[in-house]
């Protein structure tokens, strides 16, 4: 029998901000792995002044309020991936042990004029992320009619069958100033290997009315039910500049391909105030779940990131 969920966490509190790195202007797309040793390493897509996103990784403890316990420092397969690839970014976007080997799922980014392309790529290691092999691309914006595809999530099943779900873009609005809007909804995939990818043919889940973009989804399965966390923004509007900032949601799945969304079932219990890092924008929501039983939360502040990454952790669930 399932229980009835609810997606209720608690704030504790930032963890790491732009000032705290040398020329890095937005921390983004926070993504944890336990380590054996009970600490959590945690990766960052850092974007410096030059608009090029770096990856960072750090080990935290979350017995002591998640304290660094291990400086950021730049990730050295990443940076050959950026300097040999001809890329403006390369980021984490989810991590998963696959027996003893890390499976670090990434995004990269090239830029094509006003706009730009996006790819989804993994990189394994097999000890605990302290070094990774090179990207490799699982999938390219070729299997979404020549939109970029970025932000995924990857999921092995019992059935030893892989579920991706991931962030499409379907649109470009290259009228729209100082940058091009877009539209962009959340796809699913399949695979028998991990690596060689089907996407299904409809998506998981698209935008609703006075939204424009559906971001960053992270699933887990929790009582027989598949959750998915996510962001969602509205149009870039010139005179109302709030319809862009992101918000989270939730949705819930029965079998991990029809979703639900549950938005009003997705709250915090201590709630940002009026000057809080996280006052004005929660986004792109990367749950972890622990050994004993809790659910960590990192995301991005306001600004898209320009104040930093944060924690949650999750409140007991409703029956």
């Amino acid at each position: 029998m399932s229980v009835a969920l609810r997606s209720s966490w608690q704030r504790q509190g930032q963890i790491l901000a732009p000032v705290d790195l040398q020329g890095i202007r937005l921390i983004q797309t926070p993504t944890a792995w336990l380590l054996p040793n009970g600490l959590l390493r945690l990766a960052m897509a850092c974007r410096n002044g030059a608009n090029v996103s770096v990856m960072f990784i750090m080990d935290c403890d979350p017995a002591q309020g998640m304290k660094i316990v291990r400086p950021p420092k730049e990730d050295d397969a990443a940076l050959h991936a950026l300097a040999s690839g001809d890329l403006s970014g390369l980021g984490p976007c989810d991590a998963l042990w696959d027996g003893g080997e890390l499976v670090l799922v990434t995004s990269s980014l090239r830029r094509k004029g006003r706009i730009y392309d996006a790819a989804i790529e993994v990189m394994t290691s097999t000890d605990s992320g302290a070094t990774f092999t090179k990207p490799r691309t699982i999938l390219t914006s070729a299997s979404n009619g020549g939109y970029p595809v970025t932000l995924p999530c990857i999921r092995k099943l019992q059935d030893g069958r892989w579920r991706m779900w991931f962030t499409a873009f379907t649109q470009w609005f290259l009228e729209v100033q100082p940058h091009p809007d877009a539209r962009y909804c959340i796809r699913s995939a399949s695979s028998s290997d991990g690596l060689t990818w089907t996407v299904d043919p409809d998506p998981a889940l698209l935008w609703t009315s006075g939204e424009a973009g559906l971001a960053r989804p992270s699933v887990q399965e929790t009582g027989g039910q598949f959750e998915m966390w996510f962001s969602a923004r509205g149009p870039y509007v010139e005179d109302n500049p709030e319809l862009r900032r992101y918000r989270l949601c939730y949705a819930r799945s029965a079998d991990g391909f029809v979703w639900q969304r549950h938005d009003d079932q997705q709250a915090f219990s201590n709630p940002p105030v009026a000057g809080d890092w996280d006052d004005q924008m929660q986004c792109y929501p990367f749950v972890l779940p622990l050994a004993d039983g809790r659910q960590l939360m990192f995301y991005c502040g306001n600004g898209y990131g320009q104040s930093g990454i944060g924690w949650a952790v999750r409140g007991e669930p409703l029956h």
